[in-house]
């Protein structure tokens, strides 16, 4: 089972005989990556979007945003979620800023649930993940903080609950982090979240910690980046970098399958990503990232999709590789080198 089936299952059991429960919140983060704004309307019911999904046709996309759409269907018409709102959805593109923002928040009778989308298929969005490797903060954070504060005044007399899968769920504790002291918030979900770098984690992250749930599949990479820490560690019947797809979670009854521990080969993959981002400063990291994405820039390398179309686009960019890396400085150039072989070292080491 996972969580449609746990959708399925509780779709007509009211929040009263079912208390709010990590799969609903879940199910509210993974709402967090549809484009709302398609739907031409500040407040959007839940029969605002069945009707749009009527004739909604989307075009190149992927099995997983099919599936996100299948599961909103669902929800949308269930007892549980039907007189649910959409409101002040936000959306935010830029490549000078290097940022991939998109939030929304779900309201209920008695209480709302902030929703951060999680990195798109694209360049940008991979970017800017990278850069969490070496930025305190970056640009998404600065903007889920200031999310964050327009709902609290908008909704100052209803708990808020916060939510994100993969990026989305790092932007949730940095919100809950900046409300923690209102006293309205109830609970911060992050589902397979990357982590923060030492800095973010002192007296007022020790302070509200009580109130985080992070989980993260049982051979996990994304949630255990940066800096491994302590998390709900979630059975998952798929493999290596597929379980980060948390429709693959596998779920008994109104809950998570749990584990005790992450898998072997999650030890070895983390252990080796980790220990390459201790060895370098921030200013090697910056610019090895930077190098790195300018590159792919450069080979038109802007979104991946599905394997036909990933293969057909690292073939085109090939035959522009040698020319592009001849035009990249030396001193870049001597910076990838190192970095790659640091990973390569560490790997056989591990």
């Amino acid at each position: 089972m996972n969580v449609v089936d746990y959708l399925k299952e509780y779709k007509d059991v009211s929040f009263k005989e079912e208390p709010f429960n990590e799969l609903d919140a879940l199910l509210l983060s993974l709402m967090g990556y549809f484009p709302f704004d398609l739907i031409d309307k500040k407040k959007i019911t839940s029969f605002d979007v069945l009707e749009f999904l009527k004739s909604y046709q989307p075009v190149n996309t992927s099995e997983r945003k099919l599936l996100d759409i299948y599961v909103l269907k669902i929800l949308c018409n269930s007892e549980r979620f039907k007189d649910i709102k959409f409101l002040d959805y936000a959306k935010k593109r830029s490549n000078e800023a290097i940022e991939q923002f998109q939030a929304v928040t779900i309201a209920f009778k008695d209480f709302v649930f902030v929703s951060y989308c999680g990195t798109d298929a694209t360049v940008l969005g991979w970017r800017e993940d990278f850069n969490m490797a070496f930025l305190d903060i970056v640009p998404a954070e600065i903007d889920a903080i200031q999310y964050i504060n327009e709902q609290r005044k908008k909704h100052p007399f209803k708990t808020i609950y916060i939510g994100g899968h993969s990026k989305g769920g790092r932007l949730a504790i940095r919100a809950g982090k900046e409300v923690f002291k209102k006293n309205n918030l109830g609970a911060v979900f992050s589902f397979d979240g990357p982590n923060f770098t030492d800095s973010f984690y002192d007296y007022q992250y020790d302070e509200m910690k009580s109130l985080i749930y992070e989980f993260a599949p049982n051979e996990s990479i994304i949630g255990r980046l940066i800096k491994d820490r302590k998390k709900i560690i979630v059975e998952s019947n798929a493999k290596g970098i597929n379980q980060h797809d948390a429709y693959s979670w596998q779920v008994d009854g109104n809950h998570f399958v749990h584990m005790d521990k992450y898998t072997p080969k999650s030890d070895k993959i983390v252990k080796t990503a980790n220990g390459v981002l201790e060895e370098f400063d921030n200013e090697t990291k910056s610019v090895f990232v930077n190098t790195l994405f300018d590159l792919l820039e450069k080979l038109n390398i802007q979104e991946f999709r599905d394997d036909k179309y990933n293969l057909n686009l690292i073939k085109n960019a090939l035959s522009n590789l040698r020319i592009e890396w001849k035009n990249t400085p030396k001193e870049h150039r001597i910076v990838i080198r190192r970095v790659l072989l640091s990973i390569l070292l560490i790997a056989i080491k591990n």
